[in-house]
């Protein structure tokens, strides 16, 4: 996980406001889940655990059901878009560069 930052427009953007609320928070989470280029393992018991490991802990299936929904949520949004590299299930957030300054 890494520390990331909001940018105040992030509220206001009639993209994110049109997501669920889950799906808006799941959203920022995955800027701490990814890599510095925006992209990451597409497993959603991955996320979940790094996302919400206590939920997970307390009601695993309701859990995973809502991260599965909130990343389906943000693909069809077109928000984060998933494929293969190699046998891996990756996902990238297309709009990285937009939320995300990376200074190395």
């Amino acid at each position: 996980m890494r520390i990331r930052s909001i940018k105040p427009e992030f509220w206001r953007s009639e993209d994110i406001a049109a997501l669920p609320l889950s799906a808006r928070l799941t959203f920022i989470g995955l800027w701490s889940y990814v890599d510095d280029n925006g992209v990451g393992e597409d497993r959603t018991s991955s996320i979940a655990a790094d996302l919400y490991a206590d939920d997970l802990a307390c009601n695993p299936h309701e859990t995973l059901r809502r991260v599965s929904g909130d990343t389906q949520a943000l693909e069809n949004a077109g928000l984060i878009v998933r494929y293969m590299a190699g046998k891996r299930h990756l996902l990238y957030v297309t709009t990285w560069k937009e939320h995300q300054v990376i200074s190395r």
